[in-house]
């Protein structure tokens, strides 16, 4: 029997049961994005009706990423073969702009008023793995309170850090890894950033 590939949480819920988001926001570095991001997307439009996939602006843990433009010119390719349900979305370059760090609290808030949607017909995307540690997020009580929340169990074990590593250490990336919308672009891992 294959693990269920989705956990929907409705907003105020700890059990999850079948839901359907108006708007889905999958917040990461993407840096680079891969195939892993490229399933969970896919998986996450059975329960939502959009999906806005939101590069960090500036990391909430300082983490040094590529340039901001570039990783969502790769979010904007990727997205383009799903359609018009899923889209690149900057905003938080626009929140980040005096230097603070954007947290998924705040960003689901700004989204929910510019889309003019309840708050509950959004829903957080995350991964299986931060699922443990989402206790520690910033308002963390709240944003269970006021937002859903979607968990995408891990397809593949690939994680950006590691195709980083391989590029740096002139290794071959494994292909099911990689994205043929990104894959000219790797380069840029070669050089320190």
């Amino acid at each position: 029997m294959q693990p269920n590939p989705l956990q929907c949480f409705a907003a105020g819920h700890l059990q999850p049961t079948p839901q359907r988001f108006a708007l889905a926001v999958y917040g990461g570095a993407f840096d680079p994005p891969h195939a892993g991001h490229a399933s969970v997307i896919r998986r996450v439009l059975d329960s939502c009706e959009q999906v806005l996939v939101v590069p960090s602006y500036r990391h909430a843990d300082a983490k040094r990423m590529a340039d901001f433009d570039l990783r969502c010119a790769w979010v904007e390719r990727l997205a383009a073969r799903f359609g018009d349900r899923v889209r690149c979305c900057s905003l938080e370059r626009e929140l980040g702009a005096d230097g603070r760090v954007i947290y998924s609290y705040d960003l689901l808030g700004c989204l929910a008023e510019r889309y003019g949607l309840p708050s509950e017909r959004l829903a957080l995307v995350i991964g299986e793995d931060n699922l443990t540690r989402l206790k520690t997020f910033h308002r963390a009580a709240e944003l269970r309170q006021r937002f859903g929340l979607v968990v995408a169990d891990e397809e593949m074990t690939v994680h950006s850090s590691a195709i980083r590593a391989m590029i740096a250490a002139g290794h071959a990336i494994p292909e099911a890894w990689q994205l043929p919308e990104i894959e000219t672009d790797m380069a840029i891992y070669r050089s320190a950033m």
